[in-house]
């Protein structure tokens, strides 16, 4: 009697078990079918084809491709200076797409370069320690100083083009007098390892935060002491003022992307978990911010929302550095993957797609897809690991970066 009940309720589990598959079965046929789906759609946008700067294909006279760790815009748009690990500042000219001129006196990777307000100067740190200041038109040398003793990361020039500052492997920040040299400031962070920093759009404020995940803040009128952003405890890469300086964005190896009230270091909201660190951020517009991530993504937010309303799929590196330009609605991204990327950010008017299944990226030239952070399609990997390759044709190898 016992093993009768037995058989019968595996009989039952067995038939059970059948149906279910067959539900499941025709489900999916009947999707494949109507093309319907039984999941809720999701709203997302899909961008044009983005040009590409591949550095293997535009340098022929090296051994090894350079990965790119900064990049700066001149407020013309004609020039695009990028700097990477082989020492060497490249100018890219973006309108007749090719490089006007290599500048070449960095002894180790170059961390950080920004343009002058008046597009006269370019300032470059490095490994090396070394800050050097170089004539845009001529590309002439104009002043080497010293910076950092183990390294300097990254340099900013103030708005108004009167100083620019410094930051790196060492616990203070230096604020330099951009048209002699002179050190003007020596202020104070809580660590000896720095490598984010911004000037408020109206040159107010200055923020800066490295290893301790802490971002001290200055008022620039005087270089006093304003507050302190105190974070999770983990490194920040990146900080980046709204356009209005009323907000100040940070990231780095922790889960989230803090959006602070920079004058008094009020958190005033969380961006929802990442896969990754981030490495870049910048604002497009009063309302858009947008962050470059270890997990080869780019995403942007609507900080109005709290949610990630786009990502830009493409790079197969770590985004590095990223830029806005305004007046085209543009984002450029550099990467570990030694490539450059150009985005033309959707309108506002731009009607959202609605879309519920996301193709296989084969050649990023083509489509670049916007999806949401649940479906990111691209695996999480370490700034510090082998950049991961898209099914794209053989190309040169990728180096390691760090």
């Amino acid at each position: 009697m016992f093993s009768k009940l037995v058989r019968s309720f595996l009989s039952f589990g067995f038939v059970s078990l059948s149906l279910l598959a067959v539900i499941v079965y025709s489900n999916q046929n009947a999707k494949q079918i109507f093309g319907q789906t039984i999941e809720p759609k999701i709203e997302q946008k899909i961008l044009e084809s983005s040009e590409t700067i591949r550095l293997y294909e535009q340098i022929t006279n090296i051994d090894r491709v350079p990965v790119i760790t900064c990049i700066d815009l001149e407020k013309n748009g004609r020039l695009l200076a990028i700097g990477g690990d082989d020492c060497i500042v490249r100018l890219w000219d973006v309108q007749t797409k090719g490089f006007t001129r290599e500048l070449q006196e960095h002894l180790d990777w170059v961390r950080g370069l920004a343009f002058s307000p008046d597009q006269t100067r370019l300032a470059t740190v490095g490994q090396d320690g070394q800050i050097k200041l170089w004539d845009v038109q001529n590309g002439a040398l104009v002043r080497s100083l010293k910076g950092a003793v183990r390294g300097t990361q990254k340099v900013l020039f103030h708005p108004n083009g009167s100083q620019f500052a410094v930051c790196g492997f060492e616990k203070n920040v230096r604020v330099y007098d951009a048209a002699t040299g002179d050190l003007l400031k020596t202020l104070e962070t809580h660590g000896t390892s720095n490598k984010a920093i911004a000037f408020s759009p109206d040159g107010s404020l200055l923020a800066v935060g490295g290893r301790t995940g802490a971002i001290r803040v200055w008022k620039t009128s005087d270089y006093q002491h304003l507050t302190d952003l105190k974070g999770d405890g983990r490194r920040v890469h990146t900080v980046a003022f709204s356009p209005d300086g009323a907000q100040l964005a940070s990231g780095g190896d922790g889960p989230f992307i803090m959006i602070w009230k920079p004058t008094d270091g009020t958190l005033l909201q969380s961006l929802q978990e990442r896969p990754g660190k981030t490495f870049s951020l910048v604002f497009c517009g009063k309302t858009l911010l947008a962050s470059g991530e270890s997990d080869n993504a780019i995403r942007i937010w609507d900080i109005t929302q709290n949610r990630n309303i786009l990502t830009l799929l493409g790079h197969t590196g770590t985004i590095s550095t990223m830029i806005y330009e305004a007046t085209t609605n543009r984002l450029i991204s550099g990467s570990f993957d030694t490539s450059l990327r150009f985005w033309t950010l959707p309108d506002d008017s731009v009607p959202v797609q609605q879309i519920t299944a996301i193709p296989v990226l084969t050649d990023p030239e083509k489509t670049i897809l916007a999806e949401p952070v649940q479906t990111l399609a691209t695996p999480v990997t370490s700034p510090f690991a082998e950049p991961i390759k898209l099914a794209t044709p053989a190309t040169p190898e990728i180096p390691i970066a760090f």
